[in-house]
């Protein structure tokens, strides 16, 4: 008795999500890097009436997070 060329939809799904994964982990591995852009320096005002300045932190990963609230 032969098989059918195609499985079960099920089975056929789950060969393609795979095959995706392989290929972004490919693309993953051989693009190269991106490079970061450069941000101006700002400054921002702090609660106690002073104020911090990007450049303060300059060779220092920083990361600003902007949030509000109700």
């Amino acid at each position: 008795m032969r098989r059918p060329l195609n499985g079960p939809p099920a089975a056929r799904w789950s060969k393609l999500a795979i095959a995706w994964l392989i290929a972004l982990v490919m693309a993953a591995l051989t693009l190269p890097p991106a490079r970061a852009a450069t941000v101006p320096d700002f400054s921002l005002p702090l609660l106690d009436g002073k104020s911090i300045s990007l450049k303060d932190y300059r060779g220092k990963p920083v990361l600003v997070n902007f949030f509000h609230s109700k």
